[in-house]
Parts: structure tokens; sequence; C-alpha cells
């Protein structure tokens, strides 16, 4: 991914995250919606507070007892962040609980905490500055990346799948390209800088970001279709393809792109998961694998009947070549 987006990125989220921190009583709760409006206008920000939110949404009950008299701080770190992503939604967005909630936490918290202005610094420091590192923690390539891909994944699924299943339906090979194409634009919106197809030792990477720079980004995209002919084997060579491009470019990351345009199920039960995308780890290169659904369904969910479904393991994707044992020779009658 370009590193001067990422970097950025990070420089607003620290100027905006430092005018929360210098906000006085009176004016927090606005400085706090111009930092939440900033969040809201990023994807990638978007995507990582939905990703709380989708996480563990019986936090909000916990995060409303604590406001009510409660106070708890999570389990686990992750607990907490997941905490102080509600209590400062909560903050900006349902005060009828409590007219002064950054007061009233920041002194539960700090019971040496005298006057609202030292109140509301114990209560920066108790959700706001956890969050804000949190935010920041998430700006790394790898995840960020994860991110687009899986937002993509839902557009895809949820607003384009006729749309993006004729071209395929027509022509396999021109679809592919032409998925491609439209994969490229939505990562060229986010930010992303790249060339198409540059070519390497090994052949040509569909795409390649930041080309000019040090971090490029290595993805494929495979149509999966086994009636025609781009079934379990076609994804396998996929996977080297990206596995041989990673060790060209030396980059630690891949990523292979799987538009799924039949019945069948694509499933891939790999021993790594990240955010719910399945990836690999061999020789220490890693793929993730994005499944993008695209398959019109002429029947309902209920009138499919038996779920069919292809399984692709870490077997078939790196086999393992074990020693043959040696043949013995056979002896010839009438020798000893």
């Amino acid at each position: 991914m370009n590193i001067a987006h990422i970097q950025n990125l990070r420089q607003k989220l620290e100027r905006r995250a430092n005018r929360v921190m210098a906000a006085n009583y009176d004016t927090f709760l606005y400085v706090l919606r111009h930092f939440w409006d900033f969040l809201s206008s990023q994807p990638v920000f978007r995507e990582l507070l939905d990703d709380l939110e989708r996480r563990c949404p019986s936090t909000e009950k916990m995060v409303h007892l604590t406001v009510l008299g409660n106070p708890s701080l999570g389990d686990t770190e992750a607990d907490h962040i997941e905490m102080c992503y509600y209590e400062l939604r909560l903050s900006l967005r349902d005060r009828n609980l409590d007219q002064h909630i950054e007061k009233s936490l920041g002194h539960r918290y700090d019971r040496d905490a005298r006057g609202h202005a030292e109140a509301l610094e114990s209560f920066k420091k108790v959700f706001f500055v956890p969050f804000a590192e949190y935010l920041d923690e998430q700006l790394e390539d790898q995840r960020v990346i994860l991110f687009l891909l899986r937002r993509y994944k839902h557009r895809c699924e949820w607003f384009q799948r006729r749309e993006l299943f004729v071209p395929c339906n027509l022509d396999l090979q021109l679809g592919e390209k032409e998925l491609s194409k439209l994969l490229y634009r939505y990562l060229h919106d986010q930010g992303l800088d790249f060339s198409i197809e540059p070519a390497s030792a090994s052949g040509r990477a569909d795409l390649v970001s930041a080309q000019t720079g040090d971090d490029p980004l290595i993805a494929d995209v495979k149509v999966f279709n086994p009636k025609k002919g781009q079934g379990k084997s076609y994804i396998v060579k996929g996977f080297n393809q990206i596995y041989t491009y990673t060790l060209d470019y030396n980059q630690p990351f891949g990523y292979l792109i799987i538009f799924k345009t039949c019945e069948e199920d694509l499933k891939l039960p790999l021993p790594h998961q990240e955010q719910s995308t399945p990836f690999l780890v061999h020789n220490n290169k890693t793929v993730f694998f994005v499944t993008i659904d695209i398959a019109p369904h002429k029947k309902t969910a209920s009138k499919r009947g038996k779920l069919k479904t292809i399984e692709i393991t870490e077997d078939d994707l790196v086999g393992k070549v074990g020693k043959s044992k040696p043949k013995r020779k056979s002896k010839k009658r009438g020798t000893p």
C-alpha cells in the first residue's frame, strides 16, 4: 500500500486527537464531534468502527450500566477498547442517561479528581486515549488492505451481484479482466497508487500498488467456476502465482481475490484467519484469500437442496513431497 497515504492518515488522526486532548470542559463535546466526523469520512476508520460494533454488540449494554453506576473496564484490552468506543459514542449521541457523562465517569474512575476540568481529564485518559491509540495501531498496511477488500466484498455481494456476473457468464477470460479493473478502480478511490500488470521474473502480477516505492501490494483476481474449467486446480494455481510474486517482489503479504460465479460453495479450512479472512503462511510469506460470491441464485435458500461444497486445504495449496521408499529389486528365479 502507499506508505504516504498511511502516514497522511496517521498525521490527520494525531492532529485531531491532540485537539480533543486540549479541549476544555466547555468545548470538549464539540471537538469530539469533529473528531468523530473525521473518522466517519475516512473509509478505513469507518470500517474499523463498524468492526468494533459488529464484534460485540452486548458491550453497549455494559456501557449503559457503567453510566448508571456500575464501573467496569472490561476483562481484556479488547473489551476495554469496545467499551471506549461505545462510551464515546454514547457521549455524543445519547446524553439522556446523564447530561454530564464525562464529568460523572471521570469522578467515578478517579476519586481524587477535583472539579469538572480534572474529571474531564480522567475521562480522556480512561476512554479517549486508549481508543485513539487503537485506531493508530490498526493503520498497518495488511489490516488496512483487508478492511478495504472486505468492504469491497460486501459491496459486490449486496449491490452489484448481477452486474458483475453477466460479463463472466458471457466470457470467463474477459470477465475476469473486467472484475480486475473494477477492483483496481475501487482501490484507487480509497487512495492507493498502483500500476497494472507490471512484468516480473515469474510472469505478471495483476496489481502492484505503489510500484515506484518500496512497499508494493501483491494482488491477483481469479474466477471460481468448476463447470467452466476454473475449479480447484485453477485456484491452487492462482495461489502459486501470488506466492511466487511475493518472492519476486520480496513482500511478506499477497492477496488472492476469488469471484465465485457458481452455485457450489468454496470452503478454505485454513489454520489461520484475520478479520474472518482465511490466510496461509508458507516460507514466511502470507497469502490472504478473499472470496466474493456473485453467483445469481434462481431458487430461494429453502428450495436449493443440499449444498455442494468444494474444499481447498493447506495440503492442496502447498503439496507436501514425501521421500519415496526405494523399490526392492526382485530376485530372478534360479539366483541365490
